[in-house]
């Protein structure tokens, strides 16, 4: 009995407690860097801030925020920028483009920049695709993709132990009251 908890059930613990604090430190470290943040729905949400300090529009730079939710684009916003009002509130007009769109198919959406805002467009056009495709990169770390298996695992793994655990102190009981 002492073999089948040395060589079963102290593994299959340490397996347990090991995935979550792992994939925790993997998510954290994604969100030390500004980039990403979760609002108190779990909708993801993407600066580009961070991600395109060179993407300039026809004043200065252009940054937005993505939201996804279950690995779908929910909403694209235009955060503070130096564009001239007029020509940007034109331009923004673009955003609505990738709404309700899965990250994956968002990436390969090609939208024209509109006529007479054409430099504030294309940057925000460049901003949306690098936020994008940054979320795509990191799809298995923030969570993006729907299709995980992690949840199947953990909860394989915890009737399993559960199971073994249940099994020993069965066993353990029934000896005693012998």
């Amino acid at each position: 009995m002492k073999q089948l908890l040395k060589r079963i059930l102290i593994p299959l613990f340490a397996i347990l407690l090991a995935v979550p604090v792992t994939s925790h430190a993997a998510h954290n470290s994604l969100l030390k860097n500004d980039t990403v943040r979760y609002d108190n729905k779990g909708t993801l949400i993407i600066n580009t801030t961070p991600l395109c300090k060179d993407v300039i529009g026809f004043n200065g730079t252009t940054p937005v925020e993505i939201y996804i939710k279950n690995g779908k684009v929910e909403k694209v916003v235009a955060l503070s920028n130096e564009e001239t009002p007029s020509f940007f509130q034109r331009a923004s007009v673009i955003l609505n483009s990738w709404n309700g769109k899965k990250v994956a198919d968002a990436t390969k959406v090609k939208v024209d920049a509109v006529s007479g805002a054409t430099y504030s467009s294309n940057a925000l056009i460049q901003n949306v695709q690098a936020g994008l495709k940054y979320a795509q990169k990191n799809s298995k770390r923030l969570g993006v993709t729907t299709s995980s298996l992690y949840p199947v695992i953990i909860t394989v793994l915890a009737i399993a132990f559960i199971s073994c655990l249940g099994g020993f102190l069965f066993r353990r009981f029934k000896k005693k009251t012998a």
